[in-house]
């Protein structure tokens, strides 16, 4: 079929606005020509009954001025009969009312009979022509009540004759305007039916018949394009199962235990190793929700309470070691594990990233062993506390020792003694510290933390954390500012752990800023559900080597160029705190120069519950 043959969408339109303009002006002339002949006949008729009526007033009138003649002076009785027979005539040029012209013939013969009556029937005369007078008046004024009354009757029909035509016109201007939508919209309604079918690939798309010509070039090009992506299917079917089957080989090749989740939250893929911690089969849990399965395994009742959408950071959990089945818990035989969890969004393209925001597409959950890495931790926690116990008796000794003999009068007479008694505090004094520091190390896991969290303020608690620093930014000419988001809300806080965190990066930042530099330390939302403290210095920054492990235990050294170190002991447990608070702590440097300390810590409406179990 030649798409020429069918009417543009434009013409339709086109020809239907003419059809509802030429019927609503055909509608207009007919009522304005009803109302102008309903309104002008009948005042025309009362027109020429008020001229009657005139007539039989002005023959009434000389009537009188013939019959008494010296009250009439202005005339003589000749003249009144002229004016008498001039009315009369005038009368009978005017007839419009039925029985009318019989009232004009009677006047005229009542005239007659009276000028030809004597003297002594005068009277008789001038009252019977008087009569017929009368009775031509009250004639025409019944004429012009009548024609005044069928005037309203008339000028009712033309209204209600109007009102009909114009509510018949709106209705058939309507059924027409609907008509051309049904047109246009029908077909695409149509389009719309098939394409929410969800017609298969590869298969011919079956539109339905299109009445302009725009649709027509529209479905054409639409069954096209159907066409060509039928052809990319059917090229790229195998190509995407090749794939999909090369990732899953990669997946289980990897050391982490992988779980894939989709949006819904049932299980697309399950890599080998973690089959086996579940102790199920990918027959058990592909396509079923993963907090629904049946299984009633103590490793999958585990990680169903780890790997859910709340999970934040990295979390330890142990599990029992499928090659040895049975209750193995506490008897050595457990393997720990950390979990992490990552968001796979749909790829922002050009403004559509901008427009709102990514679509989740699903969820990836990673398990990586630290059964050797806890062992380790372990071996160190112990060494940590031998030492620390070693430390502290013989520290407390040389404290005590060194007080005394500053104590001693020859002490406070000797310079040199008293130096040296000094020397010796000073560094029993920091032998105490470094047991401290041990003890920490020690107790360093995020799990280990013994926190005791509470909802807290950060507008409140910043200045006042931050106020024993002010001196001593003062003295050392570096410009302490604290800028906190207006409406941030409550985080969940171990208070006296959190400000230990807060003081040892401020610490750090005001040892490594020159004279005339800047600390700032400030607060906001970041994200969905994050809340982020920052701590930024304008010093010298950091170098790469170091960069790389700053949080790492015993990395700590003196920089070149600065007063002090940053990197020791402080920031590694400053991240175990953070961590057991369930946020993190990094390091990123300041595009202009400087160190920018970040902590992210999650908003209590996810997290309260699961921070307070676990504290």
């Amino acid at each position: 079929m030649d798409i020429t043959v069918l009417p543009t969408l434009h013409r339709r339109i086109s020809q239907a606005t003419l059809k509802l303009v030429l019927a609503f002006g055909l509608v207009g002339v007919l009522l304005c020509t009803g109302f102008f002949f309903a309104g002008r006949a009948p005042d025309s008729l009362v027109s020429r009954n008020y001229d009657s009526v005139a007539l039989a007033r002005q023959m009434s009138t000389a009537l009188a001025g013939w019959r008494f003649p010296e009250l009439y002076v202005g005339k003589d009785r000749a003249a009144w009969q002229a004016e008498f027979e001039l009315a009369l005539a005038g009368a009978r040029a005017n007839v419009t009312e039925t029985g009318e012209q019989a009232a004009v013939d009677a006047v005229a013969r009542s005239w007659s009979e009276l000028l030809l009556a004597g003297p002594e029937d005068a009277d008789m005369g001038y009252n019977h022509v008087r009569m017929q007078l009368n009775a031509l008046v009250l004639l025409n004024e019944e004429g012009i009540r009548q024609r005044i009354a069928e005037g309203r009757w008339w000028r009712d029909i033309v209204f209600t004759v109007g009102v009909a035509l114009f509510l018949a016109c709106t209705l058939w201007a309507f059924f027409q305007t609907d008509a051309i939508a049904a047109r246009i919209a029908h077909p695409l309604r149509r389009a719309a039916e098939v394409l929410q079918a969800r017609p298969p690939l590869r298969k011919p798309l079956r539109l339905p018949a299109p009445q302009t010509l725009e649709v027509r070039i529209l479905f054409e090009e639409f069954t096209r394009l159907w066409a060509r992506l039928s052809q990319l299917d059917a090229v790229n079917l195998s190509r995407l199962i090749a794939e999909k089957n090369k990732l899953a080989v990669l997946l289980d090749a990897a050391e982490d235990a992988v779980l894939m989740l989709g949006p819904g939250g049932a299980v697309e893929h399950a890599s080998s190793r973690m089959l086996a911690l579940l102790g199920l089969t990918s027959r058990d849990v592909l396509g079923k929700v993963w907090a629904d399965l049946s299984s009633t395994a103590p490793n999958y009742l585990a990680l169903r309470a780890v790997l859910h959408s709340g999970l934040t950071g990295s979390r330890d959990i142990a599990l029992a070691d499928p090659e040895q089945p049975g209750d193995v818990r506490g008897t050595g035989s457990e393997r720990w594990f950390s979990a992490r969890r990552r968001v796979v969004e749909e790829p922002g393209r050009g403004a559509r990233a901008v427009a709102g925001p990514k679509q989740t597409l699903g969820q990836v959950f990673l398990l990586t062993e630290i059964t050797e890495k806890k062992r380790r931790d372990a071996l160190r926690a112990e060494m940590m506390d031998w030492i620390s116990h070693e430390l502290k008796t013989p520290v407390q000794s040389l404290g005590l020792a060194a007080d005394l003999l500053a104590r001693r009068p020859e002490s406070a007479v000797d310079p040199d003694l008293s130096a040296l008694v000094a020397t010796v505090r000073e560094d029993a004094a920091r032998l105490r510290t470094v047991a401290a520091q041990f003890l920490d190390i020690a107790r360093m896991s995020p799990h280990a933390l013994e926190l005791r969290p509470a909802p807290l303020d950060l507008r409140d608690c910043l200045p006042r954390w931050l106020q024993p620093f002010e001196p001593a930014a003062r003295e050392a000419g570096v410009t302490l500012h604290c800028d906190v988001a207006p409406g941030l809300p409550p985080v969940f806080l171990d208070q006296e752990r959190f400000a230990w965190v807060l003081s040892n990066l401020v610490s750090n930042a005001l040892r490594a800023v020159p004279e005339g530099g800047a600390v700032m330390v400030g607060a906001e939302l970041e994200g969905e559900g994050l809340l982020a403290l920052r701590v930024a210095d304008n010093g010298p920054g950091i170098d790469a080597e170091l960069a790389g492990r700053l949080f790492e235990p015993f990395s700590h050294r003196r920089a070149a160029g600065r007063r002090l170190s940053i990197a020791g002991l402080g920031l590694a447990i400053s991240r175990a705190i953070v961590e057991g608070h369930g946020g993190t702590l990094h390091y990123t440097p300041a595009p202009e120069g400087g160190s920018i300390f970040t902590v992210c810590l999650p908003l209590p409406e996810r997290e309260a519950e699961t921070d307070g179990g676990r504290a």
